[in-house]
């Protein structure tokens, strides 16, 4: 019989699903170390969740190795060049947490704009005085909103703030079809009229080598002292030190930040003593219902390379490093890792 073997800890929830679709079709090991991994490295097995797997640790996985499966849709931490030539396919839980990544972005925006921690502090101090607050307070309709990346979550986000009321604008090196902008009421802007327009940038791509940083001190520069920056994407993409200088300097409205840098980080970080910065501990894509949801797609994807289909090729993010054994779904020749629904 077949492993799973789940690296890390799963959500109650979802480490239900995976205990009922696995039982008596999988063997089942659960790790919370790579010395307690290596273990279980024999046979034919598909790894779930995971560490940080650089090349020198799936260079050590024996066996017959099939799937790396990442929980939610971040793949930054796995090597998936060294997995691909090793034949090791690396999937993600494509498109699976866009609803409640994009409702937290939503969320944050609105706490940002409306000083929601504040308001918290005074009622909870008795205090009833507010106007200070309102009068640096705002609405999201009427707003210029620029989102920079218009995957999954990046057209849910649009709909949300577009429902408000906001104008929305995008930038993606996938540019959408005519169609697509008309039914969502997006305009496309090159990243530099992008940045320089919104009132609120808000940020929807993955971590690669290209968009580290994307967002460094001369992008913060470009943006209107009156602007927020939101991120529910990756901590990797704005440069830490840049955006703290920056919002010590006021030289924006703020920032809501779901992701940072080096997370999680020490209580008496000194981003913590800004009073426009809000920081959660990168909980976007984790509700207790969507847990059930990517444990099921996760088995999905599990069960069709049992029976010798690929996983959903729009899951697959080493595509351009496998060879052709793993993967025979005729839909593979037209989509690749940089399918723009995946985020």
């Amino acid at each position: 019989m077949n492993k799973v073997v789940i690296v890390g800890r799963v959500p109650d929830a979802g480490r239900k699903i995976l205990y009922e679709r696995c039982a008596g079709r999988y063997d089942v090991a659960e790790v919370l170390s790579n010395k307690e991994l290596a273990k279980h490295l024999d046979g034919t097995y598909y790894i779930l969740r995971g560490f940080p797997m650089g090349a020198a640790e799936i260079e050590k996985l024996g066996g017959d190795a099939r799937l790396i499966h990442r929980w939610g849709v971040g793949f930054d931490a796995v090597d998936i060049e060294a997995a691909g030539k090793k034949g090791i396919i690396v999937s993600i839980c494509a498109g699976v947490n866009s609803q409640p990544v994009a409702e937290l972005t939503v969320m944050l925006m609105l706490a940002s704009l409306r000083h929601l921690p504040e308001l918290m502090s005074r009622a909870k101090a008795g205090r009833k005085d507010k106007e200070d607050i309102i009068a640096r307070s705002w609405l999201i309709s009427g707003k210029r909103v620029g989102l920079v990346g218009l995957g999954s979550i990046g057209r849910r986000v649009a709909a949300a703030v577009g429902g408000m009321g906001a104008e929305v604008t995008y930038y993606d090196p996938f540019r959408a079809a005519p169609e697509t902008e008309k039914e969502l009421g997006v305009e496309f802007l090159p990243l530099d009229e992008l940045l320089k327009s919104s009132d609120i940038v808000s940020l929807h791509m993955p971590l690669l080598d290209s968009t580290r940083h994307l967002i460094d001190a001369a992008a913060l520069a470009k943006m209107k002292p009156s602007a927020l920056l939101v991120n529910t994407a990756r901590g990797g993409i704005v440069d830490t030190e840049a955006l703290l200088k920056a919002l010590a300097g006021k030289c924006l409205f703020g920032a809501a930040l779901d992701t940072i840098e080096n997370e999680p980080l020490p209580a008496d970080h000194p981003a913590f003593s800004l009073d426009n910065l809000i920081i959660t501990p990168h909980a976007g894509g984790n509700t207790e219902d969507n847990n059930r949801n990517m444990a099921a797609y996760i088995m999905d994807n599990i069960d069709a390379m049992e029976s010798g289909r690929g996983p959903t090729p729009r899951s697959v993010v080493n595509r351009q490093f496998l060879g052709k054994q793993r993967i025979s779904d005729p839909l593979w020749n037209i989509r690749t890792a940089s399918d723009p629904q995946i985020f």
